[in-house]
């Protein structure tokens, strides 16, 4: 399990929910017999909470790890680099890059645990 990962699919998840919520069909229904599909202000601030709430737990299970991990993740799943460009930065070799990630997602995962960090209470049915 990769908690980057998690976060990115979220984030994904979040804006296609966000595009069916605002986007009608033609010919659709939009009395409010039918419900609205808008989601409330209360909703909004709930899922802004949220997301501050992953945001905060992902920061302080990557305080956790050791420079050169918490680089390697920031530069794979923060800005989306290749393994190729992390191993240019981190002067290692793609598969020492690639074991290293592993390492750190092994860490986190564990950390996770440890404190109580349920993925699961971050995502949605």
């Amino acid at each position: 399990m990769i908690l980057f990962r998690i976060a990115r699919n979220l984030m994904i998840n979040h804006g296609k929910s966000y595009y069916q919520k605002n986007v009608s069909l033609m010919g659709e229904e939009t009395s409010p017999i039918f419900g609205s599909k808008a989601q409330g202000p209360e909703g909004q601030v709930l899922d802004k909470m949220e997301a501050e709430d992953l945001s905060r737990m992902l920061g302080e299970l990557m305080s956790v790890l050791p420079e050169e991990q918490r680089t390697a993740l920031e530069l794979r799943y923060g800005q989306g680099c290749k393994l190729e460009e992390i191993a240019q930065v981190l002067d290692l070799s793609i598969s020492g890059i690639s074991r290293l990630l592993e390492r750190a997602e092994k860490a986190m995962l564990l950390e996770g645990k440890r404190r109580g960090f349920q993925p699961g209470n971050f995502l949605r049915s």
